[in-house]
C-alpha cells in the first residue's frame, strides 16, 4: 500500500498510533503510520522501564488485534490482589472475589509494542512512514502534510496520538486547558527478596502516591509520584530513592517483600492535568495524551487511550458510505468517549485534592474503611477500572 494516498494519517509512532493505525487499518480504511520508530529490544536482564497495567477492556482489544498473545507470557504478569492504604486505613480488592481472572496484567511497553509492529508488517492497509509531519493544512475535504524529508501527503482524516505537547492538536485548531501538579513521577524497577504474591500495592503518604507493580521474576516495579523536590532528590541519588521505598513497605502493606535492590535506572516524567477542548476537529481527532492527560494514581492514562483507539475503530467501522472524516462521524466518537474520560478526571484529581490537606485524615480513612466493607461498591468500582462496562 505504500504508493496509495490513505485515507488516514496517523501521527504519532508510539504504542496508542501504532494500535489506531492496526485497528482502523482492519476496518478497511487505508492508513499510514508517520513518525513510526521500531520498539526497544528486550533488555538482556530484568524489564525495561516504561511498565504500564493494561485493564481488561484495553487487554480485550489488543486479543482482537491479534497482538496479545504475540507477547511473551514471561513477560507479563497478571495482577491477583491490589491494596491501596492511607491514613491507617487499607482497601483490597480480590481477582476471585470479584469473579474475573485478573485485576489488571502488568507489561512493558516495549513488549506491546514489539508484537504491534509484527502485526504492522503483515497488515497490507498499513504504510509505515519513519518521516515524521512537520506540518499540515486543511483546505476543502483534505489534509495536506508536509513531512521532514520535503516531500507532502494528503489525506481525509488525521489523527493526533503524538502525545501531550500535540502538534496535530494545534494544526487541528483544538484548544486545551493544562495545570501542572508539581509533582514528578519517578520510576524504576526492584528485585526483592519476598514474593510478590502477584498483588499490587498503593499507599496515599505525605510524600505523595507510592505505588508498587507485581512483575515476573520476582520482581516490581515502582511509581512514586512525588513532590518535585523529593523526586529530583531521588533522580540525583538513586540508593537515596531505595531506601526511602524500603521505609515505606510498611504503609503500602508490602513488608514481606523484605530486601530490595534495583533493577535498572531511575526515570522520571512531569505529571499534569491536561485535557483538549475537544477530541475532535475539521478531519481530525485526538487520541491518547493528545487529548486527556491524568494524574497516573489510578494507572488509566494508557488505558484511555487504548479505548480512544477502539471507540473510535467501533465508529468508522460502521461509517457505511460516508467519509471517515465525516463531522458526524467524529462528534460520535467524542461523544463516546466524553463520559468516561470526564470520570476519571474528575476521580483522579479529585483523590489528589483530597489527600493535599491533612487535616482530612480522619474522614480519609472512614471513607477507605467504609468501602472496604460495602462488596457491591468495591465491584463497581472494579468493574469501572475494567473498562469493560464503559465500552460495551
Amino acid at each position: 500500500m505504500s504508493d496509495t494516498q490513505p485515507d488516514v494519517v496517523v501521527v504519532g509512532g508510539g504504542l496508542v498510533g501504532k494500535a489506531a493505525a492496526l485497528a482502523l487499518a482492519q476496518t478497511g480504511l487505508h492508513v499510514r503510520l508517520c513518525g513510526v520508530r521500531d520498539a526497544a529490544p528486550a533488555p538482556a536482564a530484568g524489564f525495561a522501564q516504561r511498565i504500564y497495567a493494561f485493564n481488561a477492556a484495553s487487554r480485550a482489544l489488543l486479543q482482537r488485534l491479534r497482538v496479545w498473545d504475540q507477547v511473551p507470557a514471561a513477560r507479563v504478569q497478571p495482577v491477583a490482589s491490589m491494596r491501596i492504604a492511607g491514613d491507617g486505613a487499607a482497601l483490597r480488592f480480590d481477582a476471585a472475589e470479584q469473579g474475573v481472572e485478573a485485576l489488571a496484567w502488568i507489561a512493558e511497553s516495549d513488549a506491546i509494542e514489539r508484537a504491534l509492529d509484527l502485526a504492522l508488517r503483515f497488515e497490507r492497509g498499513v504504510a509505515l512512514q519513519p518521516q515524521r509531519v512537520v506540518a499540515a493544512l486543511r483546505a476543502a475535504h483534505d489534509w495536506t502534510l508536509q513531512l521532514d524529508d520535503g516531500s507532502h501527503l494528503r489525506c481525509a482524516l488525521l489523527l493526533g496520538a503524538d502525545g501531550r505537547s500535540s502538534r496535530v492538536r494545534g494544526w487541528a485548531g483544538i484548544g486545551q486547558r493544562s495545570r501542572p501538579y508539581g509533582q514528578t513521577a519517578v520510576v524504576a524497577n526492584f528485585a526483592c527478596d519476598g514474593a510478590h504474591g502477584a498483588t499490587a500495592h498503593q499507599a496515599f503518604t505525605d510524600d505523595g502516591v507510592i505505588a508498587l507493580l507485581p512483575l515476573p521474576q520476582q520482581q516490581v516495579s515502582l511509581v512514586w509520584s512525588a513532590p518535585d523536590a523529593l523526586a529530583a532528590e531521588f533522580m540525583h541519588d538513586p540508593e537515596r530513592l531505595t531506601q526511602r521505598l524500603v521505609q515505606a513497605l510498611p504503609a503500602l502493606g508490602a513488608q514481606h517483600l523484605g530486601a530490595l535492590r534495583a533493577a535498572g535506572e531511575v526515570g522520571g516524567w512531569p505529571l499534569l492535568l491536561q485535557r483538549a477542548h475537544s477530541l475532535v476537529g475539521d478531519g481530525a481527532a485526538l487520541l491518547g495524551d493528545a487529548g486527556h492527560v491524568l494524574h497516573p494514581m489510578a494507572g488509566h492514562g494508557l488505558n484511555l487511550g487504548l479505548q480512544d483507539v477502539q471507540a473510535l475503530a467501533a465508529v468508522l467501522a460502521a461509517r457505511g458510505v460516508q467519509s471517515c472524516a465525516d463531522a458526524r462521524l467524529l462528534r460520535r466518537y467524542a461523544r463516546a468517549r466524553a463520559e468516561q474520560i470526564l470520570a476519571l478526571e474528575l476521580a483522579t484529581d479529585g483523590l489528589h485534592r483530597l489527600y493535599a490537606p491533612s487535616w482530612l485524615a480522619p474522614l480519609r480513612a472512614l471513607g477507605l474503611s467504609a468501602t472496604e466493607h460495602l462488596p457491591a461498591v468495591k465491584r463497581w468500582l472494579a468493574g469501572y477500572a475494567s473498562g469493560l462496562g464503559v465500552l460495551s
